[in-house]
């Protein structure tokens, strides 16, 4: 033994190039999976000596192969038809739980372990059966990377963690071959873990570095350019708490830009072929049900956007004009890596997709995206989806085919290939020629950051531009010059939109004395003449002014109150929420039965919880028997326990007073369903009641209540409401035939969309458990198994497991419409079909 360990301690010092596991261990070559059992704590502890003992540089001298694997079909992931995936590579939790990737010049892949390693990585060639996959542990000085990029002849790594120091390193590449020098700290960075710094990616032009870091970072210090308007802080406001950020940096790290914020904490950013930024914001699953939860989104990231994400109920809505809305809605999930499609050799549509992973739910997405002006717009399929399937980074291959890993948490690190298998490809252009609406928000975004004598000339006639991210572009930039000299042009405006969109910057950032001028052109407004977006300006600009420049009083109060009472209730729930708002804050009397009444109409707590919030700052004190009923009838009682027993003690505090005040029974014995069950119907027997003729006479007033008395809310958004479980319901007369709504009512498990498909567990004591995996932690699944209770979730250990099924059951459980008649489930399908009465008659009955 003792001769053992002296031998790899000299071949150490004499730089052993390479050192084969499966060769000195005595396995011969090892095909399909690693066995980390075959991994002895000798051999470990060998290959650590030998690392330690050689040169620091990360010379090829250092690079020890720790594994090598042929290919095997990875039948265990869905694609689309067309498409294979190969599994090249398993690796063990504790030497390969991969967190980031990039490609070298070579087609090599270097990749981070979520501890201190890295690896590179030679992929098997596709064709050749004989062909392995080698993995080598290199030394660069630098681990637990969650961004990789190689560029510029150097090997960028952002740190998520204290290895050595938070922050950006830069690594140079000594020969072009990989040989590592010394890692140089170009940025330090606050902060870290899972809500740090993440991913990192070239700029189009290759002059900018751009990376992207979550809530629990703090902002680097030595910006040279912040190109964020943020609303300017007074002695009524100050800033909001920490937000994830984007920065970029020169590659050299010298200049320091904040390019936007406003994020939760998305993991990676990518350019597409117009040089445009996207990302994948992530939610928090704690606030599923409450009306401050973001679902993921997808964003558009540009210049000086704050994308409104705060901490709990301070979130921006994405109707404000002030921060700008995401791209696409996605869901529940855990956004990690995301890129491009372009350079595959895949079909047209993919090359110009942008796939983003979902870590929890074991998904990766494909954007399909489509202008809008100069921004996006996008729908979304499942490209890639296994039970687990981690994926924590994304990559296009030299090769035209897609590569990713799993990894994180504790989990076996993974590397796969997709490729395409169908006909010929013809590849589209790595650029795309830049749209003339894009080319005009960047100009204006070129005043992003610093003060320009021309600036406000130029961006004033986009104040009133018919597209949105144009006018944002315009207001960031006269938001980065002195108020001082472009306020009297705001007062003095005559067209309405360039007038709203000037006071939401003068609101932002003027000082306090431009109140009365502010609440004088507001109230100069015709109500009837706005549009939609513009009385959500509006109302935009009154929130900001009073809370950064305090009430107005006396007469100017007067004349306030009257103009937003007369106002409220209306027919739109999002006015509602910020004319009940701005009332209350403006202490108006006689509001508690006309909120009430707003109260009666909210489908869900979700939404009902932001007028709840109202009353109780007010007291409920003083109503009387008939408005304490109302807001007992208006209320769900189930719902409003399991707010209160969520570990949010502001939560618990605020909703366990109003159970007491109401004298609702906190914790009362279970009971059993009050509807009793009409029929178990069929369609074939319900199909009359969905025909043309027969939802003409259809009441979807009624339709509302079975909506909500069948809970559907909880699982289903609509409009702006409701959970996030199920599909959305929004437009669904555009997509389905009344007959199909109905069907998939009646038969909810006939046809079930992967992104809602539970899994079975079939455990090792013959036991077994239905659920949807919301997390994977070391070797134990995290798992949901009731929708209506989205926060309970159990523990099932990997070892425990004998097989992973798809589930053919819906989570919607069947016989959902037995109780209920005819009538009532011909008043739902109305509802479904046209739930805001926009007298829309149903889809096409040609499909």
């Amino acid at each position: 033994m003792g001769l053992l360990v002296f031998g790899m301690i000299v071949a150490a010092r004499m730089r052993l190039r390479m050192v084969s596991l499966d060769f000195l261990q005595g396995h011969g070559s090892m095909s399909g999976r690693v066995n980390p059992l075959r991994c002895s704590s000798l051999w470990r502890c060998l290959v650590y000596l030998s690392m330690i003992l050689g040169p620091k540089t990360g010379r090829a001298a250092d690079t020890v192969t720790v594994a090598r694997a042929t290919s095997e079909p990875a039948t265990e992931v869905k694609v689309p038809e067309g498409f294979q995936v190969q599994r090249l590579i398993t690796m063990p939790a504790d030497v390969g739980s991969w967190i980031s990737m990039t490609f070298d010049p070579q087609g090599r892949i270097l990749v981070s372990h979520q501890g201190n390693r890295m690896h590179r990585i030679r992929p098997a060639r596709r064709n050749d059966p004989a062909s392995q996959t080698i993995v080598e542990e290199i030394q660069t000085g630098v681990g637990g990377a969650h961004g990789l990029l190689y560029a510029l002849g150097s090997l960028y790594a952002v740190t998520g963690a204290a290895h050595p120091q938070t922050g950006v390193y830069r690594i140079p590449d000594i020969d072009g071959k990989g040989n590592f020098g010394t890692p140089e700290l170009l940025l330090e960075i606050s902060g870290g873990s899972e809500h740090g710094p993440h991913g990192i990616v070239l700029g189009p032009q290759r002059r900018w570095l751009y990376f992207i870091a979550g809530n629990a970072t703090g902002l680097p210090a030595g910006l040279t350019r912040n190109l964020v308007s943020q609303i300017a802080p007074t002695r009524h406001q100050q800033r909001p708490r920490p937000q994830g950020w984007v920065m970029r940096i020169s590659p050299d790290g010298g200049q320091r830009e904040l390019f936007s914020m406003g994020l939760r904490n998305a993991y990676d950013l990518a350019f597409d072929p117009e040089g445009e930024l996207f990302t994948f914001d992530s939610d928090n699953e704690g606030f599923m049900g409450l009306p401050w939860y973001r679902p993921t989104n997808i964003y558009h990231l540009v210049s000086g956007a704050d994308f409104g994400w705060r901490q709990s109920e301070e979130n921006l809505p994405a109707y404000y004009p002030d921060n700008p809305p995401p791209v696409r809605e996605v869901g529940p999930g855990s956004p990690t890596g995301i890129v491009f499609g372009t350079g595959t050799a895949f079909p047209l549509k993919y090359q110009r997709a942008l796939f983003v992973c979902d870590w929890s739910y074991g998904r990766i997405y494909a954007l399909h995206l489509r202008s809008r002006g100069a921004t996006y717009e996008a729908d979304w399929e499942f490209f890639a989806s296994g039970r687990p399937l981690p994926a924590t980074d994304i990559q296009v291959g030299p090769d035209g085919a897609l590569y990713f890993i799993s990894g994180g948490r504790g989990t076996p690190g993974h590397l796969y290939r997709v490729f395409w298998s169908g006909d010929a490809i013809l590849p589209s252009p790595d650029k795309a020629p830049v749209r003339s609406s894009v080319q005009q928000r960047r100009a204006l975004e070129d005043f992003h950051g610093r003060v320009h004598p021309q600036a406000v000339a130029r961006a004033w006639p986009y104040l009133g531009s018919e597209d949105r991210a144009v006018r944002y572009a315009a207001r960031v930039a006269i938001e980065h010059q002195d108020p001082q000299g472009w306020q009297q042009r705001v007062t003095s405006a005559t067209d309405t939109q360039v007038l709203l969109t000037g006071l939401i910057a003068l609101a932002r950032q003027g000082d306090t004395t431009a109140r009365a001028q502010i609440l004088a052109r507001l109230l100069s407004l015709d109500w009837d003449s706005l549009s939609l977006l513009q009385r959500h300006a509006l109302l935009r600009v009154y929130g900001i002014t009073f809370a950064r420049m305090a009430l107005p009083q006396g007469k100017q109060l007067e004349a306030v109150r009257s103009h937003l009472n007369s106002r409220y209730p209306t027919t739109t729930g999002t006015l509602n929420r910020e004319l009940a708002a701005l009332l209350y804050q403006l202490e108006t009397p006689q509001l508690a039965d006309r909120t009430l009444t707003v109260l009666e109409g909210t489908p869900t707590l979700m939404r009902q919880i932001h007028y709840l919030r109202l009353i109780l700052k007010r007291g409920i004190e003083h109503f009387t028997a008939a408005q304490r009923g109302r807001l007992i009838a208006a209320l769900d009682p189930p719902e409003l326990r399991a707010i209160v027993r969520r570990p949010y003690a502001d939560q618990k505090r605020t909703f366990g007073e109003l159970i007491e005040q109401l004298g609702i029974d906190p914790d009362p014995p279970e009971q059993p369903v009050t509807r009793p069950v009409v029929k178990q119907w069929t369609v074939t027997e319900l199909l009359p009641a969905v025909t043309s003729t027969a939802l003409q006479s259809a009441n979807r007033e009624n339709g509302k209540v079975v909506f909500r008395i069948a809970r559907c809310a909880n699982c289903h958004r609509l409009g702006n409401t409701g959970g996030v479980l199920g599909p959305q319901l929004n437009g669904l007369a555009g997509r389905y035939r009344p007959e199909e709504i109905l069907e998939s009512l009646v038969l909810p498990s006939k046809v079930i969309s992967d992104q809602y498909r539970m899994t079975i567990f079939i455990k090792r004591d013959g036991t077994q458990v239905t659920g949807q995996i919301v997390d994977l932690v070391g070797q134990e699944y995290r798992v949901r198994t009731d929708p209506l209770h989205p926060f309970a979730r159990i523990k099932i250990n990997r070892v425990d497991v004998e097989a992973v099924l798809p589930s053919q059951v819906s989570l919607m459980p069947s016989g959902i419409l037995d109780r209920f008649n005819r009538q009532e489930i011909r008043d739902l399908i109305a509802y479904l079909i046209d739930p805001f009465a926009t007298g829309l008659q149903g889809p096409r009955t040609d499909r």
